[in-house]
């Protein structure tokens, strides 16, 4: 692999790093919205629930940038950065983000978006209510946390 290439890769990298935390954190935004806009507005409620659905696929997007332009790079790289620590540690944490965001999230998104009936009506009970919130809020901290762990202090301090 040419070098330009690579440096190809590694713009594709952050671009999809850029792509998976900023969907993350938008949908930790919408979420707020439509916890202050439930029971009160019903409309809003429904807008936001199909927009906190549709997020998925952008970080389903970020995560195959992530992973091919990542894939790339290694292929380059591989010996430099497959026995450092930091490196072991970044894939550890990636495979992390993997299980939480898309596997996680998806369950309990899916569990919103299955409290609204065909004909639009909210049926969501406190306790159903809660435990949605709670779970989908812990999901998206630990997601914006874990995105923080990689990117800031793994890939800028670089340690053996």
């Amino acid at each position: 692999m040419s070098i330009t290439l690579y440096h190809i890769a590694l713009v594709t990298h952050i671009i999809g790093i850029t792509v998976m935390a900023g969907t993350s954190f938008i949908d930790f935004v919408a979420f707020r919205i439509l916890c202050k806009a439930y029971p009160a507005d019903t409309v809003k409620v429904l807008v936001f629930k199909d927009y906190l659905y549709s997020l998925q696929r952008f970080l389903g997007l970020g995560m195959l940038l992530i992973i091919a332009s990542g894939v790339s790079m290694m292929i380059k790289f591989h010996e430099l950065w497959g026995g450092q620590l930091w490196f072991r540690i970044k894939m550890g944490i990636l495979l992390l983000i993997i299980i939480n965001g898309l596997w996680l999230r998806r369950r309990v998104g899916n569990a919103l978006k299955n409290t609204v009936v065909k004909n639009d009506a909210i049926i969501i009970t406190g306790q159903k209510w809660n435990s949605i919130k709670r779970n989908l809020t812990t999901i998206q901290l630990i997601q914006m946390l874990l995105f923080i762990i990689i990117i800031y202090v793994l890939s800028i301090f670089k340690f053996n």
